[in-house]
């Protein structure tokens, strides 16, 4: 049987169409290059290469043709080689994200993503965008590689969790709303009669959190008026006038008509968002994300300035 050692050394033959400048080139003998001619001819049962004393060394018509195939499967080979030691090294394949919203408007996602693709153009990535709840499901059940989420104060077994971003904490308010008058900080105490909504149903974490927080600060227990999917889905609910909102700095970047945003007085309240993985039985391909993870580190918002990757 034919191997592709003897395909490249008739290669090297065809195109020096000289024994003992193809030895040179290939860093063997002559006579071992002899034999690998001799034994690709045997098996294919044709003769590649006329050998006269008295003329010098040229193709057969069979080798000829032999010549643009042979050189076509080495190309193949050669890729396939490739592509195999890129996949091992994680260097391409596919790699599932799952991310919140937030981490787009923050510039955190597109961000750490791009550089990533920059890196690795050979790797398809695909996004999906999910409530955190969801992506810790996701994660646990091989489904999403990596999710950036807001942290929680425990995560399922053999899940790890990096900080990326934090940012502070404002109030989200229909422009014409009385405490939205004059770009001022808002005191929590004024919020205490105000409906709250809040972008997910779960009370004990989150931005539910955030919201108690406020009050607490406040000294109330916040009304929570509506849980709802999302901070679009809140902003609507905002502007049409049915509530208040404890939001993420980062939100400031959906520019909804009739919302506006307000910091807190005297209160340092901050939010996170993390890059959570699977302790192992990552592929190479996520392997190799986690690692880029690694440069940065904890960023604070906005992102246009501060958030940058730092190398090893």
């Amino acid at each position: 049987m034919m191997d592709m050692r003897q395909i490249r050394c008739f290669i090297e033959v065809a195109d020096c169409l000289h024994f003992g400048r193809a030895a040179e080139q290939l860093g063997i003998a002559q006579s071992a290059l002899s034999r690998h001619i001799q034994m690709l001819e045997s098996a294919l049962g044709v003769r590649l290469l006329a050998r006269n004393k008295r003329s010098p060394i040229h193709l057969t018509e069979a080798g000829a043709s032999f010549l643009a195939e042979a050189r076509t499967a080495i190309a193949q080979m050669e890729k396939a080689e490739m592509t195999a030691r890129q996949a091992a090294r994680g260097e391409c394949g596919r790699i599932e994200i799952g991310y919140v919203a937030s981490a787009t408007y923050s510039g955190l996602l597109p961000l750490v993503v791009s550089d990533y693709h920059r890196d690795h153009p050979e790797v398809s990535i695909s996004l999906t965008e999910m409530e955190t709840s969801r992506q810790l499901e996701a994660l646990t059940e091989n489904r999403i590689d990596v999710g950036f989420l807001r942290p929680r104060p425990e995560y399922p077994a053999g899940i790890v969790v990096r900080p990326l971003l934090r940012e502070p904490v404002l109030i989200a308010l229909r422009a014409d709303h009385p405490l939205a008058r004059g770009g001022r900080k808002i005191q929590p105490v004024r919020l205490a009669d105000e409906a709250f909504i809040v972008p997910q149903s779960d009370d004990r974490v989150g931005f539910s959190e955030h919201t108690i927080d406020v009050g607490r600060r406040g000294g109330f227990v916040p009304h929570f008026a509506y849980h709802v999917r999302d901070f679009i889905t809140v902003l609507n609910l905002v502007a049409i006038g049915l509530g208040v909102s404890v939001v993420p700095a980062s939100l400031q970047s959906v520019r909804l008509p009739g919302v506006v945003y307000r910091p807190l007085a005297a209160v340092s309240l901050f939010t996170e968002i993390v890059a959570a993985t699977r302790r192992g039985g990552n592929g190479p391909v996520a392997r190799l994300f986690i690692d880029h993870l690694r440069r940065y580190g904890q960023l604070d918002w906005p992102t246009a300035a501060p958030l940058s990757r730092t190398d090893d």
